[in-house]
């Protein structure tokens, strides 16, 4: 069975956007792959002892 997925949305600045779209092309990942890597890595960031700090 599939795992259930959610959208999230939200806004970034132009340049960040279009650095984050070719930095995907060129490691051929999907921009879900890439954002779903990103917040579990700010996850374990933010949830450590130190709380990111």
């Amino acid at each position: 069975m599939a795992e259930e997925t959610r959208e999230v949305r939200g806004r970034l600045p132009k340049d960040l956007k279009i650095a984050f779209e070719i930095a995907c092309a060129r490691l051929e990942l999907t921009q879900t792959a890439a954002l779903e890597e990103a917040i579990r890595d700010w996850l374990k960031k933010k949830e450590s002892p130190t709380g990111g700090k």
